[in-house]
């Protein structure tokens, strides 16, 4: 009897990917990498991008537009405190005569206490000038210098009126300190109010608006800034 030789069943083919055998975690962790870099390259460029050609130039813009406001609105503030200033100055100007006669600088004259009732009539105008500022409108530092400063002028004048008040009702020698005390605190206000009209006459030209003297009387030798020789609105 001849020998039975067995025949191998043929085992069927495997796809390539079988093959290949499966893939190492450490290959699919490079891939996911790869992956995330690539996404995160891409991100990065369209920022980049972006922000090149919309970023600087939008910001610019919009603070260029900012700093158009701001200049817009202090020329109209300039404008403003010119109107309020010119106004103070008329108002002001008949009380300011009447202290100078009151309270008279050293050496000019003798001092001669008011009546009430005029002390009264000074304090009516002058608490209204006082009211006019208590509102500080947003603007910039050269604005606020000068409103600041005329405010405090007007103030400084309410005071030189409650010596004023005392001293028409005090006795003598008292009545003459007194008064002596309110001419002195009223040249302080003029020299005040001085500085804040040298600070709105600058403003004024760089608002475009020229000179501007809005000084208020105040004599010689009172230690205050004069006004310059400038043509009104020139520069």
């Amino acid at each position: 009897m001849g020998r039975t030789t067995s025949v191998a069943r043929a085992r069927p083919g495997k796809s390539p990917r079988q093959a290949a055998g499966p893939r190492s975690p450490r290959s699919l962790w490079g891939s996911a990498t790869a992956l995330v870099t690539t996404f995160a390259l891409g991100f990065a460029v369209a920022f980049v991008s972006g922000s090149w050609t919309t970023g600087p130039d939008a910001t610019e813009r919009r603070i260029a537009e900012l700093e158009q406001a701001e200049a817009q609105r202090d020329v109209e503030q300039v404008g403003t405190l010119i109107e309020l200033a010119k106004g103070g100055r008329e108002r002001l100007t008949p009380v300011l005569q009447a202290m100078a006669t009151a309270s008279p600088p050293p050496g000019t004259g003798s001092p001669a206490a008011p009546a009430v009732d005029v002390v009264r009539g000074w304090r009516d105008v002058v608490s209204a000038e006082v009211q006019r500022y208590a509102e500080t409108p947003s603007a910039g530092n050269g604005v606020n210098v000068a409103r600041t400063g005329m405010r405090t002028a007007v103030e400084q004048l309410a005071a030189a009126i409650d010596g004023f008040a005392a001293a028409a009702t005090a006795p003598a020698p008292l009545a003459g300190d007194l008064l002596t005390l309110a001419g002195a605190q009223r040249t302080l206000a003029l020299r005040t109010w001085s500085v804040a009209a040298l600070q709105l006459d600058v403003i004024s030209i760089d608002a475009g608006k020229g000179h501007v003297h809005v000084y208020l009387p105040s004599g010689p030798d009172s230690g205050t800034i004069p006004a310059d020789t400038a043509p009104e609105g020139s520069g």
